[in-house]
C-alpha cells in the first residue's frame, strides 16, 4: 500500500503541475476536438462520450496504430478498472478478464456489436487469447450494468471491439511484423497482412490474415517449493491463425456486409500447476459469420439488423504412451464443441435534441462435450452427445435518452436516460432489467451523472447440463434448477473536459444476488468431523451466495507542453462474498451437507452465514501511468509505469475435508515498467522498439504458472 500512495501522490504532483502549465500557456493548441470521441455501443447510438452518463473508454484507431501491446488483454489491462489475469503470462495461455471486480462471466466481450461467447466452457466465457487486434478500428468500454441494452452477463460492463468500415475509395492495405522474446530460450513472432479496395460506388472488399507463432517457457513452475522465475523445459508453444474477410456496400442511406472470420489455435499445456508438461496439447477451431445491415428510413428514422453464427471446437490430449509410478498407463482426452446463433433487430427515431430505440432478437446456445480419462489405471467416460445441451434467450428492450432542449430550452444541461429489458430463457423464464441515468452539466465542459442499473447473468449450459467429474455419483454436477444471478448496481460520476485536461472520477457499488457456485457435498447422514470418501455425494453448482463489489476509478490525461503528454488510471476495489444456508435448493442436494470448495467451509444451519473478503484474483489496487514525449513528429518516447495491488489467490488443500478443499493465499503487489520508441520513417513506413517488464520484475497472477520477464519486441508497419 505504501507504493501505492507513493505513486498517487507522485502522479498527483505531476498531473497538477501539468494543469497548472497548460492554464498558462496559450501557444499550445487547444485539445478538445481531438479528445472529443464518438461512442455507440454505451446507448446503442452515436453520441460524444463527454455526453453519456457512464464510465466510458475508446480505445481509438490513433492508439491501436501503435503497437505498445501485443494482444487485446494487453491492451484491456492498461485501462482503469480491468484486471485480466494471464496478461503477463505465456502467450495463449488462459486470459481471464475482471472489469470492476466482477466475475469473469459477468462482462460481456462483443465484436461489432455481436456478443463473442463460447458455451461449452464453465461459466460460458471466451478466453481473451481468441481475439487479436489485426482489422480493429477502435474499442469501445462501457462500465457497469448494460443488461437493459445487452442482455445476459453485462453486469460488470462491455467491451465492443469494432473492426474498420469505413475506407474512401481506392486500394488500402499495411502489413506487419513483430518478432520479440520474453525471457530464456523464447521467441515470439506476430505479423499481420491486410487489404481492402473500395469502389466509388460504395461496394468493398477485405481480408486478412494474422498469424502468432512463439516458442515458450514452461507455464507452470513450482511457487511453493522452488519458486524459479523460468522453468525452460518442456516448452509450451502456441501457434495462431486468424483469417478474416468482409464484402460490403456503404452510402449516406445503407451500411450492409457480411464478414467471415476463422481462428484456429494450437497450444502446449501442463498438466497442471508446480508440474510439467507431458506432451499434453490443446487446439481450437472457431468460425464467425456475420450479417449486418442498417438502413436510414428517413434522416431520423433508422432501422438495424445484426445476426451471426459461430460454431467452435476445443480439444485436449495428453500422450497415452506415459505410465506412473505404479506402471498404470494414464491419459486424458477431452472434446468441446458449441455453437451460438444471434439475431437483433433495432428501431432508432431522433427527436429534435433526444433519441429513442426500441429492438428485440435472440441468443441460442448449443454445447456438446465428449472426456475420455485414465488415472491410477481407472478409465472414466463421460459423453453428452445424446443430450446435446441447449437454451434460447428471446429479449425486447426500449430506451429514451432523453435530453432537456426537446421540451425547454432551459434545461438543455439536463439529460436522462430510461431503459429497460424482457428476457424469456427456455430454461429458468423471464427476466426484467431497468435502468435509470440522469445526468447534468455543469457547463459545456463538466458533467456530473448518476446511474441505477440491473443485470443478470443466465447459468451456463456447463453448469445446467455438463458432465459429471466423476462417475456414479448419486447427485450430478449438473444442475438444471439454477437461476440467474441478478444484481443491482449504482454509480456516481463526473467527467471535466477542458483544453488540454480530461479527467473522469467514479464511484460504483454493484450486488449479485443468487450467485453461482461450485461445491461439494456431502452424507447428511454422519457427523461432519467423521467423514470419508465413501461419503461423498457429488459435486455441483448451487446458487449459495451474494457477491458485493465496490470502488472508485479516477483517469485523467493531459498534454503538458507541445511534446509532452501524461495519462494515468487509478483504480480502489473492495469485494466480498456471503454464503447462506438460507438459500440452498435442498431439493437438489437432497439435504447433504454443503461444502464450499472456495475455503473449505461446511454451510450448515448451525454455521449462519459465512463471508469472504477479497474476491480471487482481484487487486485492492491498480495504477497506469505513462508518459510520451514527441521531441520531433516523426518521433514518439513512452514510458509507462503499472502497477497491481495485493490480490488472494486459491491454494489446494487437502486437509480440508474428505477431498481437500482451496484455501485463499495472498499474492504480493507488483511494479512493472515498459517503455517504447517510435520512429515514422516515411509517411507510410514506421519502426517501433518495445520493451516490458524491463527490471525482470520476478512476481505470479496464478500460484503455481510463470509469468513473463524482461521483454523485447521490435515491430515494421508499412501502410498505403
Amino acid at each position: 500500500m505504501k507504493k501505492l500512495t507513493t505513486l498517487f501522490f507522485c502522479a498527483g504532483t505531476f498531473l497538477g503541475f501539468g494543469a497548472y502549465a497548460q492554464t498558462k500557456s496559450d501557444s499550445t493548441k487547444n485539445l478538445t476536438d481531438s479528445i472529443k470521441t464518438v461512442t455507440v455501443t454505451a446507448t446503442r447510438t452515436e453520441k460524444d462520450v463527454m455526453d453519456v452518463g457512464r464510465s466510458v473508454t475508446v480505445i481509438s484507431g490513433d492508439d491501436l496504430k501503435q503497437p505498445g501491446c501485443n494482444t487485446v488483454a494487453d491492451l484491456l489491462s492498461r485501462q482503469e478498472g480491468i484486471y485480466v489475469v494471464g496478461t503477463g503470462q505465456t502467450p495463449g495461455g488462459v486470459q481471464t478478464m475482471f472489469l470492476r471486480g466482477a466475475d469473469n462471466s459477468h462482462s460481456l466481450i462483443m465484436i461489432d456489436g455481436v456478443p463473442l461467447t463460447d458455451a461449452s466452457t464453465e461459466h460460458g466465457e471466451i478466453y481473451l487469447s481468441e481475439i487479436s487486434l489485426a482489422d480493429v478500428d477502435r474499442i469501445e468500454i462501457i462500465r457497469g450494468s448494460h443488461s437493459t441494452l445487452y442482455g445476459s452477463s453485462a453486469i460488470g460492463g462491455v467491451i465492443n471491439i469494432i473492426t474498420n468500415t469505413n475506407y474512401t475509395p481506392g486500394l488500402h492495405g499495411n502489413i506487419s511484423v513483430t518478432g520479440g522474446e520474453f525471457g530464456p530460450d523464447t521467441k515470439l513472432f506476430e505479423g499481420n497482412a491486410f487489404l481492402n479496395y473500395t469502389f466509388k460506388n460504395g461496394i468493398y472488399a477485405e481480408g486478412g490474415y494474422h498469424r502468432l507463432d512463439d516458442k515458450a517457457q514452461s507455464a507452470a513452475v513450482d511457487t511453493l517449493k522452488n519458486p524459479l522465475p523460468y522453468q525452460v523445459n518442456p516448452q509450451n508453444d502456441f501457434d495462431k491463425g486468424d483469417v478474416f474477410s468482409r464484402v460490403g456496400f456503404k452510402n449516406q442511406n445503407l451500411n450492409v456486409y457480411f464478414e467471415y472470420r476463422n481462428t484456429i489455435q494450437t497450444f502446449g499445456l501442463p498438466i497442471g500447476a508446480f508440474e510439467p508438461a507431458n506432451n499434453y496439447t490443446g487446439s481450437l477451431v472457431r468460425d464467425y459469420y456475420n450479417l449486418f445491415a442498417k438502413y436510414n428510413i428517413t434522416p431520423h428514422l433508422h432501422i438495424q439488423y445484426t445476426g451471426s453464427y459461430s460454431p467452435l471446437e476445443r480439444k485436449y490430449m495428453e500422450d497415452t504412451t506415459v505410465t506412473d509410478t505404479y506402471g498404470d498407463k494414464d491419459y486424458q482426452y477431452e472434446y468441446y464443441s458449441s455453437k451460438t446463433i444471434t439475431n437483433d433487430v433495432q428501431l432508432e427515431y431522433d427527436y429534435k435534441t433526444s433519441q429513442f430505440i426500441a429492438g428485440g432478437g435472440s441468443i441460442y446456445e448449443m454445447m456438446d462435450s465428449y472426456t475420455d480419462y485414465a488415472y491410477d489405471g481407472f478409465p472414466t467416460i463421460s459423453d453428452l452427445d445424446s443430450l446435446k445441451p441447449h437454451q434460447t434467450i428471446y429479449d425486447a428492450f426500449i430506451q429514451a435518452d432523453l435530453n432537456g432542449a426537446t421540451f425547454a430550452k432551459g434545461l438543455k444541461n439536463l439529460s436522462l436516460l430510461l431503459g429497460a429489458r424482457f428476457s424469456s430463457n427456455s430454461t429458468f423464464g423471464n427476466n426484467v432489467s431497468y435502468e435509470i441515468n440522469p445526468s447534468y452539466k455543469l457547463n459545456e465542459n463538466s458533467l456530473l451523472y448518476f446511474s441505477f442499473s440491473t443485470g443478470f447473468n443466465a447459468p451456463s449450459l456447463y453448469q445446467l447440463y455438463g458432465p459429471d467429474d466423476i462417475a456414479g455419483d448419486p447427485i450430478s454436477l449438473a444442475n438444471t434448477t439454477l437461476t440467474p444471478e441478478t444484481s443491482n448496481s449504482v454509480e456516481f460520476g463526473i467527467k471535466h473536459r477542458i483544453d488540454k485536461v480530461y479527467l473522469t472520477l467514479s464511484y460504483f457499488s454493484t450486488i449479485v444476488n443468487n450467485y453461482i457456485d461450485y461445491v461439494y457435498l456431502w452424507n447428511k447422514n454422519k457427523p461432519i468431523d467423521s467423514l470419508g470418501y465413501a461419503d461423498f455425494m457429488g459435486d455441483t453448482y448451487l446458487n449459495i451466495g451474494q457477491e458485493t463489489t465496490q470502488g472508485i476509478e479516477l483517469s485523467v490525461s493531459s498534454q503538458l507542453d507541445k511534446k509532452l503528454f501524461v495519462s494515468a488510471n487509478f483504480s480502489i476495489l473492495s469485494s466480498s462474498i456471503t454464503y447462506s444456508n438460507s438459500t440452498i435448493d435442498t431439493t437438489h442436494t437432497h439435504g447433504n451437507y454443503v461444502q464450499i470448495f472456495e475455503g473449505g467451509n461446511f454451510l450448515t444451519q448451525n454455521s449462519g452465514n459465512i463471508k469472504y473478503t477479497a474476491l480471487l484474483r482481484r487487486p485492492g489496487a491498480m495504477a497506469n501511468i505513462t508518459l510520451t514525449y514527441k521531441p520531433i513528429k516523426q518521433v514518439s518516447l513512452s514510458a509507462m509505469v503499472r502497477y497491481a495491488g495485493q490480490r488472494t489467490d486459491a491454494q489446494y488443500n487437502e486437509n480440508l475435508g474428505p477431498y481437500g478443499a482451496d484455501v485463499p493465499t495472498t499474492l504480493s503487489d507488483y511494479t512493472l515498467l515498459d517503455a517504447s520508441a517510435g520512429y515514422d520513417v516515411t509517411k507510410h513506413f514506421a519502426i517501433t522498439l518495445r520493451g516490458e517488464n524491463l527490471f525482470n520484475t520476478t512476481y505470479y497472477e496464478i500460484l503455481g504458472y510463470t509469468t513473463r520477464g524482461r521483454s523485447f519486441y521490435l515491430n515494421l508497419r508499412y501502410a498505403f
